[in-house]
């Protein structure tokens, strides 16, 4: 590989590893709350869902706040699907995946 195409590949790599979100909530999922578990005593259990989405760029990793970003959309929008307006997350962000408790709390 050329100079010019090996400095091409890096600079797209690493813009793409510092801060892109390619993952945006839709409008209804902007609503959608995320909480501490503590907040949902009183709230019904939709279900539960695991979001993924790529925690590296080539070798390089990804900027783990956009990450996670990208998972708590990702939640919002599935949130959506189910009927629920709030999500509690249930596990760590591990590997660009994370798993995500779905809630009614608005009755």
């Amino acid at each position: 590989m050329n100079i010019y195409k090996f400095a091409a590949v890096l600079i797209v790599t690493l813009g793409l590893s510092t801060g892109c979100t390619w993952v945006k909530p839709t409008a209804e999922a902007e609503k959608v709350r995320l909480v501490p578990a503590d907040r949902v005593a009183d709230c019904v259990q939709k279900g539960r869902v695991t979001t993924s989405t790529m925690s590296t760029v080539s070798i390089v990793n990804r900027n783990p706040e956009t990450v996670k970003e990208e998972l708590v959309a990702l939640a919002q929008n599935e949130a959506v699907i189910a009927g629920a307006d709030t999500i509690v997350a249930a596990s760590k962000v591990e590997e660009g995946r994370q798993t995500f408790a779905m809630y009614d709390c608005i009755r």
